[in-house]
């Protein structure tokens, strides 16, 4: 049996086994349902630390495992008995204002970039909630609040450092590795330990107006009949959201004949000078009447902070993600017969009703920058479709997880035949070869031709789908 305490032997980073200190911190990550014990989790600072630790766990017959923010769903962070290369360490973040970029180490989180970047009046497009990790959604593709506007964080990749699965350490771009820098940007969580990333950003876009209302049961499928056709047509610069859920009966701020009752949510996200958002978006919000309306002003930086509680540390989640063509009536009639059949409870933290929740379904309103971007570029694929879609079964107890994850799967096969594809980010549990054929669809012979030359004996075999094509 391999001494794991030699790790300590071969590489400078600090090495935590079970039983130190720190462990079972260091252990966790971000869905609460993932409770793991690695064999060792080794704190790297650069990429030479990487290196020798992977090289030695390869040659020594354990599994590795790499954490950025340990945010992925699946939880494929951490798996027992194996080693854990956990990039935290690596957090540093450096502008290049001459040449418009800014270089992030992988153990970075959204807001040590949204930060630095909103004091240099710019950003780079990515999520929505500030203690997502860079390298884990920007491996997957990557999307949020600027999307429309700009496209995908993988498109704003201009080159990244990696160790592959031979110790190699490697920097890849459109000019080097150009195989390997095209599938890192969709698939990278497959072809080795991205140790930092270099982006373009782009210019704040101005102030973001936030408008809200909620709409009774009897309301929702009128209302969303008009979003199907409204929103995808929208300028850039808004993006709407729809979501079913019930009204939390400690929501105040709603009448109390509407709470603990099935409401509609809708919100636009409108960035730029607040005095045009009102007229923009109108039609919108005048399809029914609201039992509730918000409407507030807050600069990138705070928009992308201000989720951060409903999407805390601490709650078990499962959730399903499903591309679709069209937001056609059979669909909506789908999605409003399964959003109350959900048997979890609001588990919202903030007093004041967040424009972005929890909730048992949502969806966002397509188009814009997203629809216009050269999918051939980068491995990322959305398979050409409108729609993006979200599941989602939350819970604080073990006991409720059951009926919950029956709940997800059951809503996810319902809407089976309108399905196009899914969102690798917003993946539960780790994939097969079918899976992965569904959600890269034509890349995936690419991909697996690209995971072959870089990996050829499945060293990262924890991706989030398969990839090996069937080889290890």
């Amino acid at each position: 049996m391999t001494d794991i305490a030699q790790l300590r032997t071969v590489t400078s980073a600090e090495v935590i086994l079970p039983g130190d200190n720190g462990y079972d911190r260091l252990r966790r990550v971000w869905n609460a349902d993932i409770v793991r014990r690695p064999a060792a989790i080794v704190r790297c600072r650069d990429a030479k630390e990487v290196a020798a630790a992977l090289t030695w766990s390869v040659a020594n017959g354990l599994e590795v495992t790499v954490r950025g923010g340990g945010h992925n769903l699946a939880g494929t962070a951490v798996i027992d008995d194996a080693v854990l290369l956990d990039t935290a360490p690596m957090n540093g973040v450096v502008f290049d204002l001459a040449a418009g970029t800014v270089t992030v180490g992988a153990g970075c989180r959204w807001g040590d970039v949204d930060r630095p970047a909103a004091e240099h009046g710019v950003a780079v497009p990515a999520g929505v909630v500030s203690h997502t990790g860079v390298a884990g959604l920007t491996l997957g593709g990557g999307a949020g609040y600027l999307a429309r506007m700009y496209g995908a964080t993988v498109d704003f990749l201009v080159s990244a450092e990696i160790v592959c699965a031979d110790g190699r350490i490697l920097t890849v771009s459109e000019t080097e590795h150009a195989d390997l820098f095209w599938a890192l940007r969709g698939a990278g969580h497959n072809y080795g330990v991205v140790t930092s990333f270099t982006f373009r950003y782009v210019p704040l876009p101005g102030l973001a107006t936030i408008r809200q209302a909620f709409y009774t049961a009897a309301d929702r499928r009128e209302v969303l009949q008009f979003y199907r056709d409204w929103a995808p047509s929208a300028p850039d610069h808004v993006t709407t959201y729809a979501r079913l859920l019930t009204c939390p009966p400690y929501w105040s701020q709603v009448a109390a004949a509407h709470r603990g009752k099935p409401v509609l949510s809708v919100a636009t996200v409108h960035y730029g000078d607040p005095a045009l958002e009102p007229a923009l978006t109108a039609p919108m919000f005048a399809q029914a009447t609201p039992v509730y309306e918000n409407l507030r002003t807050v600069p990138h930086v705070t928009l992308q902070h201000a989720t951060d509680d409903e999407f805390r540390y601490g709650i078990g989640h499962y959730w399903k993600h499903i591309f679709v063509a069209s937001l056609a009536d059979e669909v909506i009639d789908t999605v409003i017969d399964w959003s109350d059949r959900y048997p979890g409870r609001p588990l919202q933290a903030h007093a004041n009703i967040a424009h972005q929740m929890l909730c048992p379904f949502e969806v966002i309103g397509g188009g814009g920058a997203m629809a216009r971007r050269d999918t051939s570029a980068t491995s990322m694929s959305s398979h050409g479709l409108t729609w993006g879609a979200n599941i989602g079964a939350d819970w604080e107890f073990a006991e409720e997880k059951p009926e919950l994850v029956a709940w997800a799967k059951g809503f996810a096969d319902a809407m089976g035949p309108f399905q196009g594809g899914t969102y690798i980010n917003f993946a539960s549990v780790q994939g097969d070869e079918e899976i992965a054929r569904q959600v890269y669809g034509a890349n995936y012979d690419r991909l697996v031709a690209v995971k072959r030359s870089y990996d050829p004996t499945n060293v990262f075999r924890r991706g989030l789908v398969d990839l090996s094509g069937g080889e290890s």
